[in-house]
């Protein structure tokens, strides 16, 4: 999801912005005189183009690729070496980011939408999709962490149950380095451990154990710089311990957001990488911290209270500038109700929640916190069992996607008012579904 960046921005392109608010479905998947599959000169360089969806089939190794700007919407179908475990937009919003966890490895397709920076204005290019020959191998490939827009993070667990032990890994890359086939740096760590990697810049924040921790999770960050195709250590961040880490985002004003056993911890990179790291508490346990690029110095933090049938989800915006966590009340997530996907709008000014009876609800920016927008609406069936419904915004229109496994379509929702302007039958069970193209 690339970040918004302060450089030149075509007229057309802003213009663009203002048309796509009046929605409608023929907005959606019929693209108002955007590209074809060929190629273009200098003075047609801009696309109004809806993107691409990328959708995974449950337990499958096909890879789908729907085009929104054709109104019979056809598809070009991937053959992937394994079933993904998880699917994500490469930082530019050009490739899939497909991995296969079990198999330590992530496979790419290009998505054949992207914009390059041409000196004086900005170039969009239409192609066809295409799978990239190129693999990145490693040990239980497991988080994904981006710098929107710029670079991003794969993070190796490891496999603490091989002999010998395959100790986890970070490796660095681009939407360039994707295309080129190669990694733009690495780092090895020296035990086995489900962690984090959050790249800002060359720095690099990554996470380091306790001997006496609690469980098998983090407890502490520590800080790397990238030199050349690798990293030095700079220090361990000391000042804040960090019980049960998981979940993080880094804001676009440098703020890392972690999840903790006790609230979330806020590590702040100055622009001389220097590191301010302070807690933040909450009565739960947080382990997902969901951010947008477009969002300063704020990020919402999830986690479920109680287990079982009384497990209720519990969201917390917080200000990681000032270090407060607010608490965000949705009236109709009752007692053992839990959230099932989430996700922001294009915007980051909207927030959807799907709770475990197939409701979806919307939060609006309000201010430094967020209010409750409408009633909530059954928007989907809701399984026994994985793939849950998922969540993936429209970066060129203000369309969100949701799956939906047990009717096997793709619904997509008015991203203003949360209605529901169009259900898709797929033909099969959805396990993940990702929006590529250029953001607006």
């Amino acid at each position: 999801m690339p970040q918004f960046r302060g450089r030149r921005i075509d007229v057309r392109r802003r213009l663009g912005g203002v048309w796509i608010a009046a929605l409608s479905i023929a907005v959606m998947f019929a693209g108002c005189g955007g590209g074809g599959g060929g190629g273009h000169d200098h003075d047609d360089r801009f696309i109004d183009t809806a993107g691409r969806l990328v959708v995974a089939e449950q337990d499958a190794t096909t890879l789908r690729i729907y085009d929104l700007d054709d109104t019979s919407w056809p598809v070009a179908a991937h053959a992937l070496e394994h079933p993904p475990s998880a699917v994500y937009a490469s930082p530019g919003g050009r490739y899939a980011v497909v991995v296969q966890r079990l198999q330590d490895q992530v496979q790419f397709v290009d998505g054949g939408i992207w914009q390059e920076d041409h000196g004086d204005h900005l170039h969009d290019y239409k192609r066809d999709s295409r799978p990239m020959a190129w693999r990145l191998q490693g040990p239980r490939p497991t988080h994904y962490d981006v710098q929107s827009g710029v670079q991003a993070a794969v993070f190796f667990d490891g496999d603490a149950a091989s002999a010998p032990v395959r100790t986890a890994a970070v490796r660095l890359i681009t939407d360039d380095s994707i295309g080129r086939g190669s990694v733009v740096a690495g780092l090895d760590l020296t035990v086995s451990i489900h962690g984090l990697a959050e790249p800002w810049g060359d720095w690099l924040l990554t996470v380091h154990r306790a001997a006496d921790a609690s469980t098998t999770l983090p407890t502490h960050l520590e800080q790397w710089r990238r030199q050349g195709a690798g990293y030095s250590f700079i220090r361990r961040i000391d000042e804040v311990r960090c019980e049960g880490m998981h979940g993080s985002f880094t804001t676009l004003d440098r703020h890392t957001v972690v999840g903790c056993q006790d609230g979330v911890l806020v590590a702040t990179t100055g622009a001389d990488g220097s590191v301010q790291a302070r807690h933040v508490p909450t009565p739960i346990r947080i382990g997902t911290i969901a951010g947008h690029p477009r969002l300063a110095g704020h990020v919402i933090g999830i986690g479920n209270a109680g287990s079982g049938a009384t497990a209720t989800t519990r969201f917390f915006a917080i200000d990681a500038a000032a270090g407060v966590a607010t608490e965000l009340v949705i009236q109709d997530l009752a007692e053992g109700v839990v959230r099932r996907a989430h996700g922001f709008d294009r915007s980051g000014q909207r927030f959807f929640v799907l709770d475990s009876l197939g409701r979806l609800h919307q939060l609006v920016r309000d201010g430094p916190t967020w209010r409750a927008a409408g009633n909530a609406q059954v928007v989907a069936g809701m399984p026994t069992a994985a793939p849950w419904p998922a969540i993936s915004a429209n970066g060129a229109r203000d369309v969100i996607y949701l799956s939906d496994p047990v009717a096997r379509q793709l619904v997509s929702i008015n991203a203003h008012d949360g209605t529901v302007l169009e259900r898709r039958d797929l033909g099969y069970v959805p396990s993940a579904i990702v929006w590529l193209g250029i953001w607006r």
